[in-house]
């Protein structure tokens, strides 16, 4: 992966380690491609202050390459500046303080290379006289009062292994095998704490590896040094979104909407958002209507003010009656556990879910939406629940325990009234938060569906290949509203349809974070990467079918997206279900994406394991009647 044509390939700066020079890394640099290279020397005896007075020297914005006690300089650096540090390698280091017990390297100089050697280069390099006479010679080279500060560097280092989580650029942990001095278990301690990180150990070598295997080790950085430069080439830009105030339904390149003469104008950049915002800033009292609002009750001044506040009248206050003047008669609920076709069915829910929880709180944390008055709303709503199991309710005996859990609302709504709702509630996270048995707890599920005669999805032709074509080559932009809509649309067709997967690390920052099921959080592309195939592995013949998108420029710079999609095929993979069963699966999901210049920031995604863990349940239920 090479950086598009007239982008420059990113600086290299090289940190060696204890008594090492530049002559470290000639083996490397023969290796690689020519780019603008530094090695300053490791002088100081504060690591921080080393740190910051290298970052005062290096370029703008750089890759990063530490070996050994350079690596520990790397880390301090990257963590003073992540921003600047483009890309980071780690070889033969680590991220722990030095043992309190850890005896100093002795001095001259060519002792210390002389009693460290046998644990310092692996076994077939042991009668290496070449190799050993080099070492010393840079030993020499550095000279011992140098290296006396180099003791101290190693000495004065903190632990770093709970930090490394802030580190999201791409980064490359390499190592020798055999190294005795910062073993393999360091290494992939290193590794699994970065969000973006690649490990390698090379069989055979030692500490030194790029003295003892270059050829190795310049694969790996080159490979590592092109995510470099692919990331600070950025990607195609996605477009700005549509003005929220537009019709629900048109395209940029269609009339704008009839507007309500009696009401104010559609002005997107009036109506509320909710992230950089106090819950009471969110349903003012004082505040006039900035939006057309045209059949709503008069205490709403634009779409997020009603859709957060109406929430909390209903589930925080407890007012559940007002379900009767903001939902139809016949509003109908897609929900991952089934469908409500009535108002009552919709009272009665609340109130149970109320009385199990009595204080259960939703919180607001971003509304995504489109539409006006006159053609109707849609939103995006998306709240983290929170509240203890103190009564008895759908998960039987309270347990005491709390929860918190990760829904998103999105509903179509006309004069004050929700006419059709999709409701993506992460159902599996309380399960495990409270302490129960899932797959019991999806087992009673099923067995009430089972005993209701409820059928299972039947998947026939899904899309996924039609005979035997392969997938479908263009994305269906049909539901897009602008041509960010439609780009992402493309993209999101690309990963999940088409399974080119490396497009994410195009796609999103090096420093994103993504929000998943049972609230994990991740960082990194990385960790994008192994969630989003770790769905689709589990359900490998599955066609992803967006359903809704909508978008809003965001506050926080950039826009938000919210996109309603489909997964359907088979039980097919490993995972939280068990073992491949190959009944039918059909996923209900919603994903938030914030995308600001040009990449994906954040990613929320939504959907419920525990519904797929019923269904697979009641396939065999119904499979063993026959």
């Amino acid at each position: 992966m090479t950086p598009p044509t007239g982008k420059a390939a990113a600086p290299l700066v090289l940190l060696p380690g204890t008594l090492c020079d530049d002559r470290l890394f000639a083996p490397l640099l023969d290796r690689l491609d020519r780019r603008d290279v530094a090695i300053p020397r490791i002088e100081g005896d504060d690591p921080v202050l080393l740190a910051q007075t290298l970052l005062d020297s290096a370029p703008p914005r750089f890759a990063l390459l530490g070996f050994s006690l350079g690596g520990l300089i790397a880390l301090e650096m990257a963590l003073l500046a992540p921003d600047r540090v483009a890309g980071l390698t780690l070889i033969d280091s680590n991220a722990r303080a030095r043992a309190a017990d850890a005896p100093p390297h002795p001095g001259p100089p060519a002792r210390a290379v002389a009693e460290s050697w046998p644990r310092a280069v692996g076994k077939e390099r042991h009668d290496d006289a070449d190799l050993h006479a080099l070492l010393v010679a840079m030993a020499d080279h550095v000279g011992a009062t140098v290296h006396a500060a180099q003791e101290q560097l190693a000495c004065r280092r903190t632990d770093k292994r709970d930090r490394l989580a802030q580190l999201t650029m791409p980064a490359l942990i390499l190592a020798g095998a055999e190294d005795a001095l910062c073993p393999p278990v360091v290494q992939r301690e290193l590794a699994d704490g970065l969000p973006d990180a690649t490990l390698v150990l090379i069989e055979g070598a030692g500490h030194f590896a790029p003295l003892e295997a270059p050829d190795a080790v310049a694969g790996h950085v080159a490979a590592w040094l092109a995510r470099v430069d692919h990331a600070l080439a950025s990607a195609t830009p996605f477009p700005s979104p549509i003005r929220t105030g537009d019709d629900m339904t048109k395209t940029d390149s269609q009339p704008p909407a009839r507007r309500s003469d009696a009401s104010p104008s559609n002005d997107g950049d009036a109506v509320l958002q909710v992230e950089r915002r106090d819950f009471t800033e969110l349903v003012p009292t004082d505040r006039e209507r900035v939006q057309g609002m045209r059949g709503f009750d008069p205490i709403y001044t634009d779409i997020v003010d009603y859709i957060v506040r109406c929430t909390h009248r209903i589930w925080d206050e407890r007012d559940v009656g007002l379900i009767y003047t903001h939902y139809t008669h016949n509003c109908v609920a897609y929900t991952t556990m089934g469908t409500m076709y009535d108002r009552e069915t919709h009272i009665r829910d609340t109130i149970q879910r109320l009385v199990e929880f009595p204080d259960r709180r939703g919180l607001a944390q971003q509304v995504i939406w489109r539409g006006n008055d006159t053609d109707g709303f849609y939103t995006s709503h998306m709240t983290h629940g929170q509240g203890r199991h103190s009564q008895y309710g759908m998960y039987g005996k309270p347990t005491g325990r709390t929860f918190l859990t990760r829904t998103v609302a999105e509903c179509m709504i006309l004069e004050n009234k929700i006419y059709k709702e999709w409701i993506v509630r992460d159902n599996m996270g309380p399960v495990i938060q409270l302490g129960l048995d899932p797959h019991a707890y999806a087992q009673d599920i099923a067995v009430r569906k089972f005993e209701a005669g409820e059928p299972i999805m039947e998947v026939v032709e899904n899309r996924r290949l039609l005979g035997q074509y392969p997938p479908e080559t263009d994305a269906d932009t049909s539901i897009a509203h602008n041509d960010g809509e439609a780009q992402l649309l493309r993209d999101l067709h690309h990963i999940y349809n088409k399974r080119m997967f490396g497009r994410i690390h195009e796609l999103y920052a090096p420093n994103c974070q993504w929000h998943g099921p049972l609230m994990r959080e991740y960082y990194g592309v990385a960790a994008v990467l192994q969630q989003t195939m770790r769905l689709v592995a589990l359900i490998p013949d599955g066609y992803y079918v967006p359903q809704h998108i909508c978008s809003v420029e965001s506050e926080e710079g950039g826009a938000k997206y919210a996109v309603r999609w489909t997964l359907d095929g088979h039980h097919l993979g490993y995972g939280l279900l068990g073992a491949p069963t190959g009944h039918p699966l059909f996923v209900m999901g919603v994903t938030h994406y914030h995308v600001r210049d040009g990449k994906i920031i954040d990613e929320w995604a939504v959907y419920d394991e525990l519904s797929m863990l019923a269904q697979v349940k009641l396939a065999a239920l119904q499979r063993a009647a026959g």
